[in-house]
């Protein structure tokens, strides 16, 4: 999606060039260098989340995570809701960890008068009111796990995949559905020309048969040659648009008959009739 969305940007731009629009252009450049969904890449999308904690901006923290609360995840189905919450749970608890690994006790204690009220109602955050009091947490087996590294991969591995999966929901604008309709007809086109050239050196080495043997018998294939699997040595697309391409391969098993020859002109005028 994240390809498509930026192809899709630079043809926008293109149309609003081509049409004058200069002013609109340099307003959707600002917007673009602004935006937080980043052209929909989680790998962008965790960078910022990251930069935030870093740089122990608590509300920009908030509001980031917010965004994509409102605007993405609120979509999900219901299912989806704990495994939501608890993401949003272990941004917040590496922002409070970040801060105490590096020695800000004032982060810390800002962290739990800004959001105390919010969380002390929250069973998973019961113990973690006691972090600030705590000599080495790093430790104390209350908190050990949440200090190593293991289980801040882990949990950005995690928010990526959340992300990915939840792009992957979201209704997609038609122009983008036109895009891909577009590439799907481009591989249509390049597998039906590959189709006719086998067909054509099929025809050719009829010609130069001496008798009149049916070459496309399958009593004449060298020993481990199979006309089918030729075929399906053609990359194909599992999606619905490529039916067709699935249907004309089924076609192509009928070549074993008494009438192989005429199958072969016959699927040949078919070709060009899909061109």
């Amino acid at each position: 999606m994240m390809f498509c969305v930026q192809q899709m940007d630079e043809l926008v731009k293109e149309y609003l060039l081509f049409r004058g629009f200069t002013g609109t252009v340099r307003a959707l450049d600002t917007d673009l260098k602004s935006e937080k969904d980043k052209a929909f890449r989680p790998d962008k999308i965790i960078e910022q989340f990251i930069s935030y904690i870093t740089q122990y901006d608590l509300n920009g923290l908030k509001e980031y995570w917010n965004h994509f609360d409102q605007t993405v995840f609120e979509r999900l189905d219901q299912s989806f809701m704990p495994a939501i919450k608890k993401m949003e749970n272990s941004l917040l608890r590496m922002y409070v960890v970040n801060a105490c690994t590096n020695g800000k006790q004032e982060k810390v204690h800002e962290f739990f008068e800004k959001l105390g009220h919010e969380l002390q109602h929250q069973i998973e955050w019961k113990d973690w009111f006691a972090l600030p009091f705590i000599k080495n947490p790093e430790e104390n087996p209350a908190f050990l796990v949440f200090f190593t590294r293991q289980w801040q991969d882990t949990m950005l591995i995690s928010l990526h995949n959340l992300l990915a999966v939840s792009f992957q929901c979201l209704p997609q604008p038609k122009l983008i559905a036109y895009n891909e309709e577009a590439s799907r007809v481009t591989r249509l086109q390049a597998e039906n020309d590959q189709l006719k050239l086998k067909l054509s050196r099929s025809i050719v080495g009829e010609s130069q048969e001496p008798s009149n043997t049916n070459i496309l018998s399958a009593d004449n294939f060298p020993p481990g040659l199979d006309l089918i699997d030729e075929f399906y040595l053609i990359p194909g697309d599992t999606s619905p648009a490529d039916s067709h391409s699935r249907s004309f391969r089924s076609f192509i098993r009928g070549f074993g008959t008494n009438n192989g020859v005429n199958c072969v002109r016959e699927v040949e005028i078919k070709c060009y009739c899909v061109k």
